[in-house]
């Protein structure tokens, strides 16, 4: 089984380190740019349901630990679910 780092093709456009540092950039400033808007009291719910919702960003916090969670509890979950790469081969 040959690694695709061994062929001597050229990279493609997503492996273009011009275009990783754009596409960074891009993404770092538009998550500023929503972070700031969600500190825009035009934006907020007057009355929310819970206290917590009334917190400036919560949302977006919310949603980075709970997206950090999942990853990290994956990280550890394929240590107990996972099999050995040769799993198939081993009936054969």
């Amino acid at each position: 089984m040959s690694n695709s780092h061994d062929n001597k093709e050229k990279p493609g456009w997503a492996d273009n380190p011009a275009f990783i540092r754009a596409f960074l950039g891009i993404l770092i400033i538009s998550s500023i740019l929503a972070a700031l808007a969600g500190l825009n009291s035009a934006w907020h719910n007057p009355h929310p349901h819970f206290a917590v919702e009334g917190i400036p960003v919560f949302f977006a916090i919310y949603g980075f630990v709970a997206f950090a969670f999942i990853v990290l509890a994956g990280q550890h979950l394929r240590k107990l679910v996972g099999r050995k790469e040769e799993y198939y081969d081993e009936r054969e």
